[in-house]
């Protein structure tokens, strides 16, 4: 994510001779944007998104108060700029999955309920059918003889 090259960048902030970001500012950036990733990886899209708007107003914070260079500001700028991209990117492929999900779960639950009236309609059918047949024949009884014949034979 750009919150790594950002927080990279960031650290070296008091690298060479006089400074472009002062290492306070830049500590206070640096633990901003880590801020802003953690509230990204834990999903808390619109958290993530204020914080990156107060990363932000450090950043012209510092510029009013001398603390960040006109070059420096700009690459920090443009890495926020990144870095919100990058949120905004993550969020959208999240939301995507999530809707997804949705409609996979809806599509299997139909599915089922499918299933479950297909089942009710064979067993109404069945039943339909054997009431119609009616009860089962029952065999005539044996006719009944009069004994040997004539004769007692």
């Amino acid at each position: 994510m750009s919150a790594v090259v950002l927080g990279a960048g960031l650290a070296c902030a008091g690298c060479g001779g006089t400074p472009e970001l002062a290492a306070d500012r830049a500590e206070v950036l640096q633990e901003s944007v880590l801020v802003v990733t953690q509230a990204a990886s834990e999903a808390r899209w619109a958290d993530a998104q204020v914080l990156l708007v107060d990363t932000r107003a450090a950043l012209d914070a510092g510029v009013d108060a001398g603390e960040v260079s006109t070059a420096r500001y700009r690459e920090v700028d443009a890495a926020l700029d990144r870095v919100a991209a990058d949120l905004a990117a993550a969020q959208a492929a999240a939301e995507q999955a999530a809707a997804e999900l949705a409609a996979a779960q809806q599509a299997a639950a139909e599915q089922a309920a499918a299933e479950q009236a297909a089942a009710e309609q064979a067993a109404a059918e069945q039943a339909a059918a054997e009431e119609k047949a009616g009860p089962p024949a029952k065999e005539p009884p044996a006719p009944k003889g009069k004994g040997q014949g004539k004769g007692g034979k």
